[in-house]
């Protein structure tokens, strides 16, 4: 006896996060009496990596929405059942697609359960896409392979780095210090990266690039020469779903195996198509290589003693040290936003958890914040730290010189390693550089003195004196917010400071090692050690390896050695208030500098 006919209408594609209603028609040839008549919608999302018994999948059935169209009854002969199944479609389901490694499906399921003859099951395939946000917010910027001065590089400025599936990228491409004695061609790609989460670990992987190409005119070094992509409409947008997540970078490269190759890649957000209809077009592309901002900075550079800013660089950015603060005045184009004049100080970090924004009624009616009794000061931003009576001193010395320094335009940000301010300008002259450095050198002077009225936290105790002289001995810089130091141990990098749970330390993190000076061998050498001094024993490590961490006492954790750095915690303990102490700080670093000397021999397990 023939099963019943059905046949669907739904909306094609289906939009995540909004109620879908699907359609079903069934035709029944003769009477057909059933038990009942389910529908089913399905996601299958997932990927797969390796093959044969290296194989790894991760698979997860996400979402699972089920309906009961009709319970037992009988489908009449000949005659034409109408039903309809509703669903309201999570918003955490990643889009239909099949890129490199992982996918994501849609299937919808129909069940007509017929007693004593073989079920009715019907299978369909939906594509499913997630609606782009109300506004698509547009955003420039500008990247370079290195910093560098006097060092072949490429530069890339793109209109937006948001961008919509269907519609033209619009940038600048710019080359320094490479020949440029005859037509230079820059490979253009749009690369998916996709984050395989799932199976103990991320996995990284790469989807098919998207090629293109552009050329730098022969003498077109240090111009910046405009280019197009056309994004492909079928193109799948960034996304993070549960077992994976894709990103897209775009990536130009120039050069050879004789000449050098130079390469850059800039992130990008991909939105779907649909925002097309919504969202103007771009149209200007980004400048680069702005001769006349590049020589005015270098001219002021070499006369105030400030570095940076060499005409051939054509780089829009200058610095200046003062103690361990550096100081940075800069020039940045953004498009339909206009060009602005960039100051910043940039310090170790205060250790304080400080974050300062413009203030609104907003975040005083739902947030307290850190006020320092001056009046337009705390009505006109909101300051937030870990403990108040550890910021205040600290701000009370800085505020009014802050406030001195208007010129510099609007306070952007100010955090526990920068204070950043910006100007609009129509364009920049030698006074405005003049005048900003001058707010910027006296503001650096204050914060530097401010930051001796910095205090440890009170619920840790530590020796200060103690503390100091392990600085010193590392050759670094003590910062007493967060009991942190960064100094140098036989030449290694080394990294201290308080761990926290919320707010309260729990723990000093250590860190040692340079993965730039590590050789090729300790590079490969992973190693992860919850309580190292009883997992070694079980981890067929090297001999010399368990002679030196056997010894270490139990409150050291986390034993971890990656990419040539070697780092481990220190757990506080205490009566009432957890003991910071400076001894076993040191010691810790000297057993961490003893483990990637013993592992930087060549030999152990850990390859």
């Amino acid at each position: 006896m023939a099963k019943p006919d059905v046949t669907i209408s739904a909306p094609d594609p289906l939009f995540l996060g909004t109620p879908v209603t699907i359609d079903i028609t069934i035709t029944a040839p003769t009477e057909t009496k059933v038990d009942f008549i389910d529908a089913r919608l399905t996601g299958d999302q997932g990927w797969k990596v390796g093959s044969g018994k290296s194989q790894v999948t991760m698979r997860m059935k996400w979402p699972k929405l089920e309906a009961r169209l009709m319970g037992p009854g009988v489908l009449g002969a000949a005659t034409i059942t109408k039903l309809s199944a509703r669903f309201d479609l999570p918003s955490d389901v990643p889009p239909t697609h099949e890129v490199g490694q992982a996918w994501s499906r849609m299937k919808f399921f129909v069940h007509i359960s017929i007693p004593w003859r073989i079920d009715g099951r019907y299978y369909y395939d939906f594509t499913v896409r997630r609606p782009p946000p109300p506004i698509v917010e547009r955003a420039p910027l500008m990247v370079r392979s290195t910093t560098a001065p006097g060092k072949p590089r490429i530069e890339l400025a793109l209109a937006s780095t948001t961008l919509i599936a269907g519609e033209e990228l619009v940038g600048t491409c710019a080359v320094f210090h490479l020949d440029d004695s005859e037509p230079r061609k820059v490979d253009l790609a749009l690369v998916p990266e996709l984050a395989l989460t799932g199976r103990g670990r991320t996995r990284e992987r790469r989807g098919e690039e998207i090629a293109g190409a552009m050329e730098i005119p022969a003498g077109g070094a240090g111009q910046g020469v405009p280019f197009r992509i056309s994004l492909p409409k079928d193109m799948t947008p960034s996304f993070v779903a549960s077992t994976h997540q894709l990103s897209w970078w775009l990536v130009a490269r120039t050069g050879g195996f004789f000449t050098g190759k130079v390469d850059v890649a800039m992130p990008l957000i991909i939105v779907d198509r649909a925002a097309l209809a919504t969202t103007p077009r771009l149209t200007a592309a980004p400048r680069l290589g702005d001769e006349r901002v590049a020589t005015l900075f270098a001219q002021f550079a070499a006369k105030h003693q400030w570095r940076g800013g060499e005409p051939e660089s054509a780089d829009f950015a200058i610095e200046k040290d003062i103690g361990d603060l550096e100081l940075r005045l800069a020039y940045a184009y953004r498009g339909k936003e206009g060009t602005f004049l960039v100051a910043s100080v940039h310090t170790p970090s205060l250790g304080l958890g400080l974050a300062v924004a413009p203030s609104s009624s907003f975040r005083h009616m739902f947030w307290r914040d850190v006020e320092v009794d001056i009046a337009a000061w705390d009505a006109a931003h909101h300051v937030k730290a870990r403990f108040a009576e550890q910021a205040i001193p600290y701000l009370k010395g800085v505020v009014p010189a802050l406030m001195m320094a208007g010129s510099l335009g609007p306070m952007v940000r100010w955090g526990d390693s920068e204070v950043v301010f910006e100007r609009q300008v129509a364009e920049v002259g030698p006074e405005d550089l003049v005048s900003a450095a001058r707010h910027l050198e006296n503001l650096a002077y204050v914060m530097s003195d401010a930051r001796a009225a910095i205090h440890p936290p009170k619920n840790v105790v530590a020796d200060m004196a103690a503390w100091r002289a392990l600085a010193e001995t590392l050759g670094g810089r003590f910062g007493a917010g967060d009991l942190s130091i960064q100094g140098t141990l036989d030449g290694l990098p080394v990294d201290l400071g308080l761990g926290w749970v919320e707010d309260l330390p729990v723990s000093i993190h250590v860190a040692v090692g340079d993965p730039d000076r590590a050789s090729e061998e300790l590079k490969k050498v992973v190693i992860s050690l919850p309580r190292p001094a009883s997992d070694v024993l079980a981890a067929n490590a090297a001999e010399r390896l368990v002679e030196l961490i056997t010894r270490w006492p139990s409150d050291i954790v986390d034993l971890k050695v990656e990419h040539g750095v070697a780092s481990a915690a220190y757990l506080l303990r205490g009566g009432e208030l957890p003991v910071a102490d400076a001894e076993r700080v040191r010691t810790l670093v000297m057993d961490l500098r003893a483990v990637i000397a013993a592992l930087d021999r060549g030999t152990g397990p850990y390859r």
